[in-house]
């Protein structure tokens, strides 16, 4: 039986979220559903409804169908609980009331319930500038921004000395507009839906990576090093 925490973090693209999740996950133990990732992982995958992929979808920053990322999502919650994990932190689900009564379902199956969630709250134009400022380098992964976090050296990766970086193909002004202006007309219901229950938690994610890290784990009632 599962007995600890299942949390959802709720933010914009670039509000950082991931960010926190990652270092939740090295840390404190939780497992990560996260759904970009998911789908990601399944680009190919035709979707009926639009006859287009998982991954045209994307990068033309449409939302895909609830029913088909709610089934990525099942079947990786499947996949950590069969391997032990018993605390999990869902990224980027649910994105609609759809979503987060499904999700009711789905936790309930398991003997749990979604605890808390953290709506990472950060104003737009800081979230275009994250955006469409990242880059990284491929040979290592560092991640920099143009406008926040350079390398120390024009053209060179401050970890590996690589001097080739990409950029995502969704990581566009038209794709990111869209993608704001839908993530505000569908999250807005699911901010709402949360905060009826009573277990909606705001943090701001305009400030550096430490001081949203504090603010999340008083959310989430942990130590900085308390395991989950």
């Amino acid at each position: 039986m599962i007995n600890k925490s299942w949390i959802v973090f709720i933010g914009a693209p670039g509000c950082g979220k991931g960010t926190q999740i990652e270092r939740l996950v090295k840390k404190n133990g939780f497992g990560s559903v996260a759904v970009g990732d998911l789908l990601r992982q399944n680009g190919n995958h035709v979707v009926p409804e639009t006859g287009q992929t998982v991954a045209g979808l994307m990068n033309s920053g449409s939302l895909l169908p609830d029913g088909i990322v709610v089934g990525f999502v099942e079947a990786d919650i499947r996949k950590q609980v069969d391997n032990g994990k018993r605390s999990l932190l869902f990224d980027g689900f649910p994105r609609s009331v759809y979503q987060a009564e499904r999700l009711d379902e789905i936790v309930a199956n398991f003997d749990t319930e979604i605890s808390v969630v953290v709506d990472f709250v950060c104003n737009e134009e800081i979230l275009v500038k994250r955006i469409l400022g990242r880059f990284l380098c491929p040979g290592c992964g560092k991640i920099y921004n143009d406008f926040f976090s350079r390398p120390f050296k024009d053209g060179v990766c401050d970890v590996c000395g690589g001097n080739k970086f990409i950029r995502r193909n969704d990581y566009n002004e038209l794709s990111l507009k869209k993608r704001l202006s839908e993530f505000r007309e569908k999250t807005a219901a699911v901010i709402d839906f949360y905060e009826r229950k009573g277990i909606l938690r705001k943090v701001d994610a305009a400030k550096n990576v430490a001081s949203v890290r504090a603010s999340v784990l008083e959310c989430l009632g942990l130590s900085e090093k308390e395991n989950v």
